[in-house]
């Protein structure tokens, strides 16, 4: 066996450190100092979208990037728009900005927040589908909890099984299709709202990045920019 003495292993132990301080690859290492929105992939920054419900593509940066600044295809059509890095960078960061205006209404004014949500079920059921079923099939464990839940709640038996009968084809389950459970989730809470609650404690479990250091980072910045240099 190889035995480092003490000063090889004071510069390995700094080497560790060093390597763990600069590691941003997951939404995780987010603090928004060492490791900024504009540091991940386009991969992940689409993850953080998809983790709220919001897809980064058709929800997200259609809203925030002015035609003028789309790049077009080769061929000249528009057809199909290609983002920029920095594009999904600032449509991660408005994903963030949403959730933690969610998250500031859940707690200072949760009636304001229940509106919001009724308003959204009355003004377009089908977005919601699509929503949940985009956010269920992001999310493996998360569909399988969903569908068992569902499957085992006494008083949704009737609709789950008249939806299961009429969408599913022979031989699938819930849990194999996420835009026909989305479908059914979304029909259970434009009919009872509360589940919509039963569903949040769902998605809320566990953490992604640290809160205290969001909300520095909200103070500091005032969503003006990204990280890491003031031009993206």
């Amino acid at each position: 066996m190889h035995l480092y003495n003490f000063s090889q292993l004071i510069i390995l132990s700094f080497l560790l450190a060093t390597s763990l301080a600069l590691q941003c690859e997951t939404e995780r290492d987010l603090n928004f100092e060492e490791c900024n929105l504009i540091d991940l992939t386009d991969e992940v920054l689409t993850g953080i979208c998809n983790r709220i419900g919001l897809d980064m593509i058709e929800h997200v940066l259609p809203t925030i990037v002015d035609e003028e600044e789309e790049t077009p295809n080769k061929d000249g059509s528009g057809d199909v728009k290609k983002y920029t890095h920095e594009q999904y960078a600032r449509g991660a960061e408005e994903c963030l900005l949403v959730e933690a205006e969610m998250d500031r209404l859940a707690k200072e004014d949760p009636e304001a927040l229940d509106q919001m949500e009724r308003e959204a079920l009355e003004d377009d059921p089908a977005l919601l589908a699509e929503i949940i079923s985009d956010v269920l099939s992001q999310d493996e464990q998360l569909l399988k909890d969903v569908a068992t839940k569902i499957k085992k709640a006494d008083d949704k038996a009737e609709i789950v099984k008249d939806i299961s009968e009429e969408m599913l084809n022979e031989g699938e389950q819930l849990e194999d299709r996420p835009d026909i459970l989305g479908y059914l989730v979304a029909t259970i809470i434009i009919d009872d709202p509360e589940f919509l609650d039963e569903f949040d404690e769902q998605l809320a479990e566990g953490g992604w990045y640290d809160e205290e250091d969001w909300e520095e980072y909200e103070e500091e910045n005032n969503g003006d920019n990204l990280g890491g240099s003031d031009e993206l």
